[in-house]
């Protein structure tokens, strides 16, 4: 058991016990030590280019969705936490040795990512895979067949690009920062971007861009937070984080902060029914 299984423990206090104590503390309006002990900080990892979840801003200072939402868990948890940031690799390593407790942001459940991860259930936001389109363009883009000859915009070193890579080759344009594929898109230099629906919303709304999210490109796929695997514990504290937090109205806040609707819910996308 790694120092950070031994924090999330909390011998001598049950799970409902655990659980009813914080409810009524964030009932009460306020975030106090409902879970507290002496420990050591526990680090939660997180990608640090990842916007709107997870980035660094102008400042410095890492902020994003996935961020807050770390913060209000820990508070649930009654757990002080520190940040670390780096790549997905480089987490991933840092997982496996036991540096970080979990990782922040939430990972869409691929046969790849279930063979290096357990996941955390419930997920608290709902994620998809779609296609963005110029506003102007009405063509249907289901598939990847439907794009061959066409030109795809991706983020690079994700699952997304090589698949589509290894169905359409050389159209593929793969971007270090996504927003990069949206511009060129705004400006019909790319037929489509495949992205998930929240971040494409977030740059289409930021940065008012004449592009637009259409269809679902892929089935829904189960999202979570990753944790080691057989870190049974602390999968546990955190799954009964998420479901308290999901019942509180500090999470609908930091919701609507970053997306303008409550996030836990399924929905048409944001930026498509506006």
């Amino acid at each position: 058991m790694t120092e950070h299984e031994k924090i999330l423990e909390q011998p001598g206090m049950t799970r409902r016990a655990c659980l009813s104590q914080g409810l009524a503390c964030l009932a009460s309006g306020g975030f106090s030590q409902a879970f507290a002990q002496s420990v050591d900080p526990v680090s939660v990892g997180f990608l640090s280019h990842y916007a709107p979840f997870s980035f660094r801003d102008r400042d410095g200072v890492l902020k994003g969705f996935d961020v807050d939402v770390t913060q209000l868990l820990c508070t649930i948890l009654g757990v002080q936490w520190v940040q670390v940031s780096s790549d997905m690799p480089s987490l991933t390593k840092k997982l496996r040795a036991g540096e970080i407790a979990w990782i922040g942001n939430q990972l869409l459940a691929t046969p790849e990512n279930r063979r290096e991860f357990d996941f955390v259930r419930p997920a608290y936001a709902h994620i998809q895979l779609t296609s963005v389109q110029h506003e102007d363009d009405n063509r249907d883009f289901l598939s990847l067949d439907d794009l061959v000859g066409k030109k795809l915009g991706v983020l690079a070193q994700t699952g997304v690009e090589n698949q589509a890579r290894g169905a359409l080759g050389k159209s593929v344009q793969a971007y270090t920062h996504i927003e990069e594929a949206l511009k060129d898109l705004a400006n019909q230099r790319l037929d489509v971007v495949i992205e998930e629906n929240l971040i494409a919303e977030y740059h289409i709304e930021r940065l008012a861009l004449p592009v637009k999210v259409t269809a679902p490109f892929a089935s829904p796929m189960p999202v979570g937070l990753p944790v080691r695997k057989g870190q049974s514990a602390v999968q546990a504290k955190l799954s009964d984080a998420v479901k308290t937090m999901l019942n509180e109205g500090a999470f609908k806040r930091i919701s609507h902060k970053w997306f303008g609707y409550d996030v836990s819910r399924s929905r048409v996308g944001h930026a498509m029914s506006r």
